[in-house]
């Protein structure tokens, strides 16, 4: 309420004149958990990827020196809506229940065909591998 106030007297002192605060358009960030699923991490390698490891399935750059710094995660296809889920790439989910993992991220590659209800978290190689079970995935939007 402070903010619509604010909002209504910087317009009226700006332009002279009084405007319906109701018209004003006030963009609200929805979150919503969307699924619970294992976590793991992944490297930007080919054993680990296809045959051109530091582009992602987004069309996002890796850089392979300071991959964890990027935040970025893969997904199950069951997760993609180009299979029918509820994730794009470039969506911007929040992590939780998967200890120093935990956080926001982006979504920018696509998992193997095999894997369903699964998340990769993009790593630096040389981070120790690690593996969370019942992480909650929250699409920020």
């Amino acid at each position: 309420m402070l903010f619509l106030s604010t909002l209504y007297y910087s317009v009226f002192v700006e332009e002279h004149k009084p405007v319906d605060v109701s018209l004003v358009k006030i963009e609200q960030r929805t979150e919503q958990i969307v699924a619970e699923v294992t976590a793991t991490m992944y490297n930007a390698v080919e054993g680990q990827c296809d045959s051109d490891p530091l582009v992602t399935a987004g069309m996002y750059k890796i850089d392979p020196k300071h991959a964890s710094d990027h935040k970025w995660v893969a997904l199950s296809r069951d997760l993609l809506k180009r299979w029918g889920g509820q994730f794009d790439y470039g969506d911007t989910i929040r992590i939780e229940n998967a200890g120093e993992k935990s956080g926001v991220y982006t979504v920018v590659d696509t998992m193997n065909a095999r894997f369903t209800k699964k998340i990769d978290i993009l790593e630096t190689r040389g981070v120790d591998l690690y593996k969370f079970d019942n992480v909650r995935i929250i699409k920020i939007s």
